[in-house]
């Protein structure tokens, strides 16, 4: 059976009656789009409709099946052939189709059965007070190890993701999500700002055994990260764990983390109405100010009592291959004098001590008080903006590098 041959033949005939696709479609009972996939090859009338298309067309059965007109015997025997071999290739394609749902379903019971696998993880919800016992040990270790634990005001924040405490025997295995930052107070010298000592993000797994903590284990690095996520964790969590910062989890345990420093250290808050210059001053420098998301190193402005500026536009550098420092160090400076209120430029910034920084919210300009607050800023502040056009100064430039020569 040639469907094209037949659906070629379909469309002649019902336009030598004068018959739209739509009014034949009428007469048979089926949609426009029918008749169109008929007449397209697409498509066969169903058996069920031969013999009242075949009606309708003035044609007999075998003609609709030849595609042609044709009432002799060679043309009957020609029909009964052809639908013959159109019913084996349905058989085939049929048989075809039953081995290939046959192979869909062995591999769906396959991957059910390795999901179940995976499932079976004895998690416990009697005992969440694990999680707590964990953030309380690490916590006690940041204190006792690290260094910047004798400066003043220092404190451990986290936050975490619990993802299940698994049972076996007599041991417990906590999993979770830990996000970490340490805070101090800077030494008076250094402007008594609030300084960050250590951070880390991280999943972990905890065991206990008979309720006593016994050893807490963290991920490797680099390459073989995702291999000891998988030995840490039972099949199904494991999966949670390296798809965890693709939900956007990890900000959400950062605004948990920097709302209770905020909260900790509320005493630093400024306010910032009634700040002066000698307030955020250092010596005569008042503050300095650069683009802070950027792909290169920006130039820095740096701001100074008495009415005077430096740009810095260069930086030491090394070219490849050779040692040097890798503290970013200003080299060279543009020199002048503005004529300004620079005080309502940080009157319209935002203390950085309650701002929640994150990738996607990061301010375009980042200003350091001399004597250690921290400001941002964006385009919106036009104080900052028409003081850089006082001075005809682009903070978007980026610094050149200085390799000594």
């Amino acid at each position: 059976m040639d469907q094209n041959k037949s659906g070629k033949f379909i469309a002649k005939l019902r336009k030598e009656k004068n018959m739209t696709q739509e009014q034949l479609a009428e007469k048979m009972g089926v949609s426009i789009n029918a008749v169109s996939k008929w007449e397209r090859g697409l498509s066969f009338p169903d058996v069920s409709l031969y013999k009242k298309l075949c009606k309708e067309l003035d044609i007999n059965i075998e003609e609709l099946i030849n595609g042609e007109k044709d009432k002799s015997e060679e043309a009957k025997e020609k029909a009964i052939i052809s639908t013959i071999k159109e019913t084996d290739k349905i058989k085939k394609n049929s048989k075809k189709l039953l081995i290939v749902l046959s192979t869909i379903f062995v591999i769906i019971v396959c991957g059910l059965i390795y999901y179940n696998k995976n499932l079976k993880v004895n998690l416990v919800n009697d005992s969440d007070y694990l999680y707590d016992e964990v953030i309380g040990f690490i916590k006690e270790k940041e204190f006792k190890e690290n260094p910047d634990s004798k400066e003043k005001d220092f404190n451990v924040f986290y936050s975490y993701h619990p993802f299940g405490i698994e049972k076996k025997n007599d041991y417990k295995y906590v999993y979770l999500w830990i996000y970490e930052q340490s805070y101090y107070i800077e030494k008076e010298e250094y402007g008594s700002g609030l300084a960050i000592s250590s951070g880390s993000s991280m999943p972990i797994k905890a065991i206990f055994k008979d309720n006593k903590l016994q050893d807490i284990v963290y991920p490797k690095d680099g390459n073989q990260y995702v291999s000891s996520i998988k030995e840490m964790f039972p099949g199904i969590i494991a999966n949670q764990v390296l798809n965890f910062d693709k939900e956007k989890n990890i900000n959400k345990l950062f605004i948990e983390v920097s709302n209770r420093k905020n909260k900790y250290y509320d005493y630093l808050n400024l306010d910032m109405n009634s700040l002066t210059i000698d307030d955020i001053s250092y010596g005569d420098l008042i503050f300095t100010v650069w683009i802070g998301k950027k792909d290169c190193v920006p130039v820095e402005l740096a701001v100074y009592k008495n009415n005077k500026y430096k740009l810095f536009n260069e930086y030491e550098s090394c070219r490849p291959n050779q040692n040097c420092n890798s503290m970013l160090k200003y080299s060279n400076s543009i020199e002048g004098k503005y004529s300004y209120d620079i005080m309502q430029i940080i009157k319209h910034s935002t203390d950085a001590n309650n701002f929640q920084f994150t990738n996607d919210n990061i301010p375009k300009y980042e200003i350091f008080s001399g004597n250690g607050y921290n400001f941002v800023t964006d385009d919106d502040n036009k104080y900052l903006t028409d003081f850089l056009k006082s001075i005809n100064v682009d903070l978007s430039q980026c610094a050149k590098p200085n390799y000594g020569d």
